[in-house]
């Protein structure tokens, strides 16, 4: 089953993302940052290691986001990741990632370009969006596996405005454009049980998928989904996902303390304190367009499985993810590490099309990995490679468990040596 997105200029998106930090001067900020000692029977030994061109030691920490008004909506969509549902917390199946041209999809709409950049939406509901004066959104998405017996998809947004009369105004308004739009199948109102209020439709696309589009007014909050189901014996349907998802939503967006609009300029770049100047960065600052520290728990948005990922960051106590190029867990303590780090080889490793190669020279405890098919090439996005990569490398460092990713093996093994010096401070 296609997934229920338009083609996505992700380029763009990294472009922006980055420029947030890499485009800030870092400068203190609280939190006392700490020195990852080295194992004892991790057996690394750095005067093997090759870290090619890479920084291996942190930067200076960053401050808050003071007169950038983009980039202050980012970090409040970043807040926002943790109050957003996942599709897997609905439907356990609904735990796959869309292909690469949706990835876009998974993360912060911190602005109208964004918005439109990253194919959020269509036109005609961005420019009702922008009319109303929306300030920031995240959005996720997630289908079943492609071996499945019922194919299906769903997607969840949720978009802050200025108060909620706008957005009961934008949320009429999008209704209304969704399904007036001309060329479209026929389109019939539908009710969700669990949230009356909400603005729901139904159609039925030419290869006979079920789809369901919902608008729903929640205080300055448009929550928005849009489900996709096969015909299925015993199946789910469309409009019960939707519903599914409502009633959850609803409760967590509630717990959610918006940012006044004057307080934003005050929004850390990095809520740990610390975290982001020891994740490690690119020479020419390329990075997937979800850089940033994220709570554990808005993580799973982008892991490639939330599941399994959120009983391990339970287990291990991860708290905070930071991400440049690498991806750093930062656990309670190094065997909460071990732990994630162990987690993150045996899901990899069970991969049908991923094999083990060789790790790294000088950190035996890395475990390295090659993707016979379907990787992407070193020209495609960075985040698209981010998830399909075509080598990765997995590792710790004290209380800090990593990935590293890239076209080439040579490079991977560079980033893990340097990310490794980064975090144990050698």
């Amino acid at each position: 089953m296609k997934t229920t997105v338009a083609v996505l200029k992700v380029a763009t998106a990294v472009g922006a993302c980055v420029g947030l930090i890499a485009g800030c001067s870092p400068t203190t900020t609280p939190g006392k940052p700490t020195t990852a000692a080295q194992a004892p029977d991790s057996g690394a030994i750095v005067a093997l290691m090759d870290t090619g061109t890479y920084d291996t030691a942190a930067s200076r920490p960053f401050g808050a986001a003071g007169d950038d008004v983009a980039g202050a909506n980012l970090l409040e969509a970043q807040r926002m990741a943790d109050f957003v549902l996942g599709p897997w917390e609905v439907d356990a199946e609904l735990k796959s990632m869309p292909g690469a041209l949706a990835l876009g999809l998974i993360g912060p709409i911190p602005s109208i370009k964004l918005m439109r950049d990253n194919g959020a939406f269509k036109e005609d509901l961005i420019a009702v969006a922008d009319r109303h004066r929306f300030i920031t959104g995240f959005s996720t998405v997630r289908q079943s596996p492609e071996k499945t017996g019922q194919p299906r998809s769903l997607h969840n947004v949720v978009l802050r405005f200025p108060d909620p009369a706008a957005a009961e105004a934008a949320a009429v308004e999008m209704a209304a454009a969704e399904s007036s739009r001309p060329g479209q199948p026929p389109v019939e109102p539908v009710a969700v049980n669990s949230t009356p209020e909400a603005r729901a439709m139904s159609s039925t696309l030419p290869d006979k998928i079920r789809k369901v589009v919902s608008f729903t007014a929640h205080g300055p909050f448009v929550l928005y989904q849009e489900a996709q189901t096969a015909e299925a014996f015993l199946g789910t349907s469309a409009i019960n996902l939707v519903d599914g998802l409502l009633i959850t939503q609803k409760r967590r967006i509630d717990e959610f303390a918006p940012t006044d609009p004057a307080a934003m300029r005050d929004l850390p770049l990095d809520p740990s304190g610390q975290l982001l100047a020891r994740t490690l960065s690119a020479p020419d600052n390329r990075a997937p367009f979800i850089i940033g520290v994220w709570n554990s728990r808005g993580w799973l948005h982008f892991e490639d499985d939330p599941l399994l990922a959120s009983s391990l960051f339970n287990t291990a106590g991860v708290d905070f993810v930071g991400q440049r190029l690498a991806t750093v867990y930062q656990a309670a303590n190094s065997d909460g590490a071990s732990r994630v780090a162990d987690g993150l080889d045996q899901q990899i490793g069970s991969l049908a099309n991923v094999q083990a190669i060789e790790g790294v020279p000088g950190l035996p405890a890395a475990k390295c990995f090659k993707r016979k098919q379907a990787a992407l090439p070193g020209t495609a996005p960075i985040t698209w490679q981010r998830v399909y990569w075509q080598f990765k490398c997995v590792a710790t460092a004290d209380r800090y468990a990593y990935t590293t990713f890239s076209d080439t093996v040579g490079d991977v093994r560079q980033q893990a040596a340097a990310q490794y010096r980064i975090l144990a401070g050698q």
